[in-house]
């Protein structure tokens, strides 16, 4: 009796990792060859998905010339920095040295060139600022526009799986659906927190350039390091804008306003919620 039990048992385990192994052993991957196999006129849903992945790598390829561009400023307003600091110092030694002469006139030039100087520095400071939240900002931007690339895969893997399963293939059989349609939510989840994270780095980089061109401002024209406006070097003219990658009319990838959820339209139409020309210019 004690043996029919063992043996009974062992039966069950072998079914039991035999039925496991067969779950595990799913791939959660459409294969080329199987692929190869669906006729090309039931590949519409494929040959988009793909278009729509070639889309998303070159928007990453566009924010990192953005990311780049940033970093330039950054390199600017360390200059600013420096000269501003420099001229300060060099105004309080023309003053001590007017003190030191009992040159009152010198002296007064020397603190009045002094408080220009400090002024100077608080712009250059503020400028700095600005180009540091900026780059923060576009390193978001490229965070985002990695995992609409992860998204798109995704939904490529899923538009595969799809179509071979309307074409009756027996290999869908060995296919994971439902890990599929899971990675095809986690992107998308993921690129919607990212999306909320690149909201909040805009508002911080927007707050930090009003901050900067207000004190800029208060500055005589001649003493001013930055010139401003809106700019029209590539980076500016890079800015995010509503992009052009639709299904059934929706942007399913944008990485500012647009919502990822391909059932649901756009968050927002206001285009200067999404318009970031302005901001991507620290000269």
């Amino acid at each position: 009796m004690r043996i029919r039990m063992l043996v009974g048992t062992a039966a069950l385990a072998f079914a039991g990792a035999c039925a496991h192994g067969s779950s595990s052993s799913r791939s959660d991957t459409v294969s080329d060859e199987a692929l190869a196999r669906v006729p090309q006129a039931q590949m519409a849903s494929v040959n988009q998905a793909r278009t729509d992945v070639s889309k998303a790598k070159d928007t990453v390829a566009r924010e990192e010339l953005r990311l780049s561009q940033a970093k330039k400023y950054v390199d600017v307003a360390n200059s600013e920095v420096t000269t501003a600091k420099a001229q300060l110092d060099q105004n309080k030694s023309a003053q001590q040295a007017a003190d030191y002469a009992r040159n009152d006139q010198a002296t007064t030039q020397a603190q009045s060139a002094q408080g220009l100087a400090r002024q100077r520095e608080q712009v250059a400071d503020a400028h700095l600022k600005a180009a540091n939240d900026l780059v923060n900002y576009a390193q978001e931007r490229v965070n985002a526009a990695n995992k609409a690339v992860d998204l798109a895969n995704a939904r490529l893997e899923s538009a595969k799986f799809k179509t071979l399963q309307a074409s009756g293939d027996p290999a869908v059989n060995n296919i994971d659906g439902q890990a599929i349609a899971k990675r095809v939510e986690d992107s998308r989840i993921a690129l919607e927190q990212e999306r909320a994270k690149v909201t909040q780095m805009k508002a911080t980089a927007s707050a930090a350039r009003t901050s900067w061109i207000a004190l800029r401002d208060q500055l005589p024209a001649d003493q001013r390091l930055g010139v401003g406006g809106s700019g029209s070097g590539t980076a500016a003219n890079l800015s995010g804008q509503a992009g052009s990658n639709q299904i059934n009319g929706h942007e399913n990838y944008n990485i500012d306003t647009d919502n990822t959820d391909p059932t649901k339209g756009r968050m927002s139409t206001n285009p200067g919620s999404y318009n970031d020309k302005d901001l991507f210019n620290l000269l």
